[in-house]
């Protein structure tokens, strides 16, 4: 019997799913997007006002990409679908997401909630479709997870990519 079992969990070992990675998932206006953990430099939540950032001397530039990729639109939030993390649904509380490249230069990302972490296995990201590469017309954000029906879609920001394009000039 050692045997079979043996083989039975070597067979078994070979079907286990792709490893997770660790993402943080915030809101922008109709969406929600992530990007890795590892390039989260620090969260600032949001009271009043958008605070003035330096680092090594530099001014920080603080985008709004929500404004950048949804235009001016007003949303409704009981149209925007709910993300539910560890159990609870994540707050709609602004806060200003900074976020370090490769070439430590950091932009600073306002978000419409609270940012959450997720654990996303890599086979459950894929290719963005046509639709939406044409719609935004960016090229950082290049694959998203398909939505269940306890997670709505979350949309990859390229981290390095976005920081170049966002000081650039």
């Amino acid at each position: 019997m050692p045997a079979i079992s043996s083989l039975r969990s070597q067979r078994l070992s070979g079907l286990k799913s792709a490893p997770d990675k660790q993402y943080v998932a915030f809101r922008l206006r109709l969406g929600w997007f992530i990007l890795p953990i590892e390039s989260i430099y620090r969260v600032i939540p949001l009271e009043k006002h958008i605070p003035k950032l330096t680092f090594a001397g530099q001014k920080v530039a603080i985008v709004d990409l929500g404004k950048i990729l949804f235009g001016q639109n007003k949303t409704q939030t009981s149209k925007i679908p709910q993300l539910v993390a560890n159990g609870a649904i994540v707050s709609s509380k602004p806060s200003l997401i900074v976020v370090r490249g490769d070439a430590d230069k950091l932009v600073g990302v306002l978000s419409n909630s609270q940012p959450a972490l997720q654990k996303i296995a890599l086979n459950q990201l894929v290719p963005l479709p046509r639709t939406y590469s044409q719609h935004w017309k960016v090229d950082y954000i290049n694959s998203m997870t398909l939505p269940t029906q306890n997670m709505p879609s979350l949309f990859a920001i390229d981290s390095d990519l976005f920081i170049t394009k966002m000081t650039q000039g």
